[in-house]
């Protein structure tokens, strides 16, 4: 009977030596991105120093995206009370691409169309994050030189701030 025993215990021993200790990650955690195809090249614009991958909802009257790193920087500028839905890309709401010395943004005649669905982010550690995400295509024009680009499949995931 000692021998059984002796028996289980270098068994159990050994099991647990070899067995991983590692826990699931159970965060839901997404990283914030910005990223969309300008004439069919894909693009991803950074958020450098200070700044950070932001939507910024100012009450009732805006909300502004704004992100730029190494020569380019892109974002987006709707007026009014937002809230989730599918919006017009126009003169009135902005959507923008910039890279090097080229500004490309949308006016009454290159357009577009911007979603914004926003959730919240619930954190393996009990916080919570409030985003927004959706999708935009647009067509823009940069003014000083008159070039068009078509920006397609963008992507963002923003963290949602409301002031």
């Amino acid at each position: 009977m000692k021998s059984y025993l002796k028996y289980l215990i270098i068994l159990f021993s050994f099991l647990t030596l070899f067995s991983s200790c590692e826990k699931e990650n159970t965060s839901t955690k997404r990283n914030p991105f910005y990223k969309l195809k300008v004439n069919g090249s894909l693009k991803e614009v950074d958020a450098c120093g200070s700044s950070d991958h932001v939507a910024s909802f100012l009450k009732d009257t805006a909300v502004f995206a704004a992100l730029g790193c190494g020569g380019q920087s892109a974002g987006f500028y709707l007026e009014g009370k937002i809230s989730d839905g599918t919006y017009l890309l126009d003169n009135k709401n902005r959507a923008w691409y910039d890279e090097g010395t080229a500004g490309f943004t949308t006016d009454s005649l290159n357009k577009g169309t911007l979603t914004i669905t926003s959730s919240i982010v619930q954190l393996g550690n009990g916080g919570r994050i409030p985003i927004v995400e959706g999708t935009f295509s647009f067509d823009a024009i940069d003014k000083n030189t008159g070039q068009k680009i078509k920006v397609t499949s963008g992507q963002y995931l923003l963290k949602k701030y409301e002031y």
